[in-house]
């Protein structure tokens, strides 16, 4: 390994470390602790941010300011719609919401009786998607249009890593506002990520009585074998398509995401039926009307869920998703190899979360009817 794919997997390395350090420390000394500095942090820095991308003028382009990129940003291009657009939107929105995987309701489950779930839930998805809409909108399309033009917002995942490291080379003050990105990023990506690090160490730890300091440690050695794909591929390979990780985006990242999600509703809603909201209200200041969980959540909720799905599984059919060889990867075929290994971690993954939750459910049930 050699150059930028041994600097990536460097620092991706001791990203892992840190999770691991902070998951072992537990919820109140590890999670707690980042979470207080961390969320300021990211707030103060988009805050910062965000005065500098309205203050930037037209140093390219006349007819290129901040406020023309705000428009480009909020102005409807309903041509452009499709259920390919809404899967990514909706996957996008369940992952940062961290819905359809179980990672919600672990943190739901240091709750107590009397907490208010409905105020909880309202300011987590509110605050959420404040900070990365509002915020990060306003700072990231404003500053790539304002240098850029319409064609830097093209970029996809090269906009925040390798389009805007350009701008900030540029512009005034960039080095320190480059700098603020960067940190907002990372400190973004690290209370995003410890949810499921955590997540599977408390699993292991409530389910199979593994000490949390161990658990984490073999977290942390399930995340390097599982990731290492990811920082190889492009040293060996040669190339900079990653196809390892878009089929694992392809399918975890969207499409099973909202499908677990559907589950989750349809649990949640239709098998707990009015307990379900008893259990909502209970302890909320504001307590869900009882004819917007029968229309809202248990209808109208899971029926634009199918639909999507039922369209997207369509197109994914058409795109060739479902073949043994994607589509997309039958034209290099020196690449074909990593998505079938994405695949195959897909499946023991799944295989192995399907056997450790039957087994911890089948545990609980029997030890409830040896006590009756």
């Amino acid at each position: 390994m050699r150059g930028g794919g041994q600097k990536v997997f460097i620092f991706w390395i001791i990203t892992l470390a840190i999770l691991w350090y902070i998951t072992r420390k537990g919820v109140n000394k590890g999670l707690e602790r980042l979470a207080k500095f961390a969320m300021p942090a990211i707030y103060i820095f988009a805050l910062a941010l965000l005065i500098r991308a309205l203050t930037l003028g037209s140093p390219v382009n006349p007819d290129w300011t901040p406020i023309k990129g705000l428009g480009f940003l909020w102005s409807p291009r309903w041509n452009e719609l499709s259920w390919s657009a809404t899967l990514a939107a909706a996957g996008q929105i369940f992952f940062t919401l961290s819905l359809g995987m179980g990672i919600i309701q672990n943190y739901a489950s240091y709750l107590k009786d009397e907490d208010d779930i409905v105020t909880s839930a309202t300011a987590t998805a509110s605050l959420n998607e404040f900070a990365e809409v509002i915020l990060a909108g306003t700072i990231v399309i404003p500053i790539t249009f304002t240098f850029l033009g319409t064609e830097g917002l093209k970029s996809g995942v090269g906009l925040s890593f390798i389009a805007l490291p350009n701008v900030f080379r540029t512009m005034a003050g960039g080095p320190l506002f480059g700098t603020l990105w960067f940190l907002l990023l990372f400190f973004a990506g690290i209370t995003s990520s410890i949810a499921m690090f955590n997540y599977l160490t408390a699993f292991l730890e409530e389910e199979f009585g593994v000490e949390r300091k161990k658990g984490s440690t073999f977290v942390f050695m399930m995340y390097v074998l599982g990731g290492l794909p990811i920082a190889l591929e492009p040293v060996l390979t040669k190339t900079a398509d990653l196809m390892y990780l878009t089929e694992l985006d392809n399918w975890v990242g969207t499409y099973f995401l909202v499908l677990l999600g559907l589950i989750e509703v349809i649990v949640a809603i239709w098998l707990f039926k009015s307990k379900g909201l008893e259990e909502i209200n209970k302890g909320s200041y504001w307590k869900i009307p009882k004819w917007f969980y029968k229309i809202v959540m248990s209808f109208i909720t899971p029926a634009f869920i199918i639909i999507l799905l039922v369209f997207s599984t369509i197109n994914y059919v058409k795109n060739g998703y479902f073949k043994l060889i994607p589509d997309f990867a039958l034209g290099t075929p020196k690449l074909i190899p990593w998505v079938i290994d994405a695949r195959v971690v897909l499946i023991v993954v799944f295989v192995l979360s399907f056997i450790l939750t039957y087994r911890s459910i089948s545990q609980k049930l029997d030890k409830e009817n040896g006590r009756k």
